[in-house]
């Protein structure tokens, strides 16, 4: 039976790097899309894409596979099961320095008018700062629910950004999971601080976000740190 990993992708947390982190391994040997967005729609229409691809491992690293219902996942998750080996990953991110990173970029696109493809480095953070504060009532994305809302269906792996590029041991864990060895992670401007040419949606953090907007921002949003505490019984993002 095929491999279908499916990644609940939460932009601005180094979704890109871990997709390209199973490239450079050669997770899949064959052309992929990173997103088909096609999770969400006709069920049929997305076993035939994925079933067609010649890979015996498939990826769907769709960031809206994040937004989905547990209702459609409840009704779709036997057909998956049916046609695929399935295995679910979802990749995390500090919420408030990923809330600030989605920010950042929405400024510079919507306001701005700036793709990311096109940015050059032009620091805007007077600017941006305002806009980030101004949006903080509508940071409600659960880390929790969504973990749920698959969990109770397929095998599923919880990565940590911060702890995987900096702890092997959580590589080891991540090769473990997809019964695949993972030799080498791909750089990922969140954790390097460097910007790279191929990972121009990274490039938000140039723009640094200082100690007591983070800490206002943080206590703002601290359901999120709660019921992820509560759930895992862990805290991996303690500190400034």
């Amino acid at each position: 039976m095929k491999s279908l990993l499916i990644n609940v992708g939460f932009g601005w947390s180094a979704t890109t790097p871990l997709f390209k982190t199973l490239v450079k391994n050669k997770y899949f040997t064959g052309w992929q899309n990173k997103e088909s967005n096609l999770l969400g729609g006709s069920i049929q229409n997305y076993v035939y894409y994925y079933q067609s691809l010649i890979d015996k491992r498939v990826v769907d690293f769709s960031n809206s596979n994040a937004d989905l219902s547990s209702e459609y996942i409840d009704m779709v998750a036997p057909v998956l099961k049916e046609h695929f080996d399935v295995k679910v990953t979802m990749i995390v991110r500090d919420p408030v320095r990923r809330f600030y990173s989605m920010c950042v970029h929405n400024y510079r696109k919507n306001v701005l008018g700036i793709h990311q493809n096109d940015y050059t480095g032009d620091r805007t953070r007077d600017e941006v700062l305002p806009y980030f504060r101004s949006m903080l009532p509508q940071a409600r994305h659960s880390y929790v629910e969504t973990y749920k809302t698959y969990s109770k269906h397929f095998p599923m792996h919880v990565i940590v950004m911060e702890k995987l590029w900096s702890d092997e041991e959580e590589l080891s864990k991540l090769s473990e999971f997809l019964d695949y060895p993972l030799q080498k992670l791909y750089p990922n401007v969140y954790h390097d601080g460097v910007l790279h040419p191929k990972l121009k949606d990274q490039w938000t953090d140039d723009i640094p976000l200082p100690k007591l907007d983070y800490l206002l921002a943080r206590k703002q949003m601290s359901w999120m740190y709660e019921e992820w505490e509560k759930e895992f019984d862990e805290m991996p993002w303690t500190s400034y």
